[in-house]
């Protein structure tokens, strides 16, 4: 399980926009305030797949290094396997 896997994921400056969000003043005595995310936000409609798509990246290279393990992956956990225990320990190594 990647420990905040979401809040790891930095935002392009670009797409900030698109996961802005506003926090009234209590009693509307001043102007909204509009925030923009720099990292994936949880509870976005579209974090879920973006986190899947992120963490699918990072582990392109393992897949390409250890093309004899099985490697998956489902948004912030990851399942190594390979058949000799050294190999999955170097594998695991370079995982965490």
């Amino acid at each position: 399980d990647i420990k905040d896997c979401f809040f790891s994921i930095p935002l392009h400056p670009g797409d900030r926009e698109r996961f802005a969000f506003s926090i009234p003043e209590r009693n509307h005595q001043a102007p909204t305030q509009r925030y923009q995310w720099k990292v994936l936000p949880q509870g976005m409609k579209n974090s879920p797949t973006l986190c899947q798509i992120a963490v699918g990246k990072a582990l392109q290279s393992l897949r390409r290094g250890y093309p004899g393990a099985t490697i998956i992956h489902y948004m912030d956990d990851i399942l190594l396997s390979h058949q000799d225990e050294s190999v999955l320990q170097r594998l695991y190594d370079q995982t965490v």
